[in-house]
């Protein structure tokens, strides 16, 4: 026997007007489809769908029937019916919306794989760039495996910064690397950089000064069989004894990498390319060409931009941008 479940009895003249109603209640049914009949149409509404929200629809009434499934593939848009703010990592979901609660269902129905949704009480913040959770909806959890390009991370959002929405700019860097290139990671994370570069058959040597971090990159190195030279503290005294090797630096720290500029400078090899990412305003994106500009100078270098783009939105008019230069040294430049 089919599974009897709540639906909207409605004169069908109404029909789109109702559905419009319960769409912005947020307890429309988008899993099944609307029935009718000569002369009513029949809504599915959510089975938790509390009565008295629907007192003020004139000409209708709660009703129990069958409803055969929609399988279309629904999206979490269509079931509330408005945009939502949400990226997932691994199997959690992090909504960032003012009804975290009404989203975390919507994304639950719609993907099965999630298993947690949690929502930012902070901005990233602090010498780890973490942010603060609160629990949402389904297991009690910061920790999932994150996979991207072929690699699985691990990762802990409340102890390890990670952000999903760099893949596409991980992947670029990447892609520049050739086998046997030396890659140093300043600010290296749980690896997202890093290991996708080992992958590539360059020898990378990942930097980062959260222990935490280090941990998850360690395990994450061996879970992928990736050969990799970890070096936990600060990149700025780390880097010392590579002073002109690298064929690539990778400064993914934007809040403040542009401290870090004399370093990463120091540390690539004369036609050594370096990946500064930083935050900038709409109206002067690439402001810290002129820093970099500047610094190159002070070292008694050249930085011949290569590339510059935008990478991500950040907050209103302000956006992660990313600027490749090529470092070139001269005779008797600082080393």
């Amino acid at each position: 026997m089919s599974e009897l479940t709540p639906g909207l009895k409605a004169p069908r003249s109404m029909g789109e007007r109702i559905r419009r109603i319960l769409i912005e209640r947020g307890v429309l049914d988008r899993r099944k489809r609307i029935r009718s009949d000569g002369s009513h149409i029949y809504i599915p509404v959510l089975e938790s769908i509390d009565p008295d929200a629907l007192r003020d629809i004139a000409d209708a009434e709660i009703v129990r029937m069958e409803f055969e499934e929609d399988r279309r593939r629904i999206t979490v848009q269509e079931i509330l019916g408005r945009k939502a703010s949400f990226e997932t990592i691994g199997d959690i979901a992090v909504v960032e919306d003012d009804e975290p609660e009404r989203v975390a269902d919507a994304i639950m129905a719609v993907h099965r794989g999630i298993r947690t949704v949690l929502t930012p009480i902070s901005d990233v913040e602090g010498e780890f760039r973490l942010r603060r959770y609160r629990y949402v909806a389904g297991e009690m959890k910061t920790i999932t495996v994150h996979r991207e390009h072929g690699i699985r991370y691990k990762i802990d959002l409340e102890r390890a910064y990670f952000s999903p929405r760099l893949s596409t700019e991980r992947l670029r860097v990447a892609e520049q690397v050739r086998p046997g290139d030396l890659v140093v990671d300043m600010f290296a994370g749980v690896g997202p950089f890093s290991l996708l570069i080992a992958k590539r058959g360059a020898r990378v040597i990942a930097i980062d000064k959260n222990p935490y971090a280090v941990k998850l990159l360690r395990e994450n190195a061996r879970m992928n069989r990736l050969d990799v030279e970890i070096r936990e503290g600060d990149a700025a005294a780390l880097t010392e004894d590579l002073a002109g090797q690298a064929d690539h630096v990778v400064m993914n720290l934007p809040h403040s990498a542009s401290i870090f500029l004399k370093e990463a400078i120091r540390t690539a090899k004369s036609g050594g390319v370096v990946h500064y990412y930083t935050f900038a305003p709409e109206d002067d994106l690439y402001r810290d060409v002129r820093i970099i500009e500047d610094k190159a100078r002070e070292l008694g270098c050249e930085a011949a931009h290569l590339y510059r783009g935008i990478v991500r939105s950040y907050a209103p008019r302000i956006y992660n941008v990313v600027i490749d230069f090529v470092v070139k040294k001269k005779t008797g430049s600082v080393q």
